[in-house]
């Protein structure tokens, strides 16, 4: 049976609006090949409420899917997607992973039973005051099920 999980992820501590070469940084979800909710790369904190359809998979385990769902079965993620704004074109310059693997049915469930998103709680500047990329490490993001 498929279920609905919102996955919302809290994102704070922005980088900033420029970054090395970049001088209009902005923050968004990639949906499909689309990257959307925009939001300035200075922001204080922004949340994004992502639907995730869950199912199980041959193995037994929670198998996700949708246009926010990338990845093989078994390294399935969401992608951050940090781009720079120039005139009427956005420039992709760096993606963070945000696995979704880990999660067990016990939390799906208690997630979609009680009808309240699973909340990833994300620091986007790196060691280096950086934007995170890459797949995102427990110092970046932490896991929660309710506010």
């Amino acid at each position: 049976m498929k279920k609905i999980l919102t996955i919302r992820l809290r994102c704070r501590d922005f980088p900033g609006k420029q970054f090395g070469g970049y001088a209009h940084v902005f923050l968004g979800v990639q949906k499909d090949r689309a990257t959307i909710w925009q939001t300035p790369g200075d922001a204080v904190e922004t949340l994004f409420d992502i639907p995730v359809a869950v199912s199980e998979g041959k193995d037994g385990k929670p198998h996700f899917s949708g246009p926010f769902v990338h990845g093989k079965p078994g390294g399935k993620f969401l992608y951050l997607v940090w781009l720079n704004k120039k005139d009427s074109h956005d420039e992709m310059f760096r993606r963070a992973k945000i696995m979704l693997q880990h999660l067990s049915w016990g939390v799906i469930e208690q997630a979609t039973e009680q009808d309240r998103p699973l909340i990833a709680d994300i620091t986007l500047t790196g060691s280096k005051g950086d934007p995170v990329c890459g797949s995102l490490k427990p110092a970046n993001i932490q896991w929660r099920e309710n506010e």
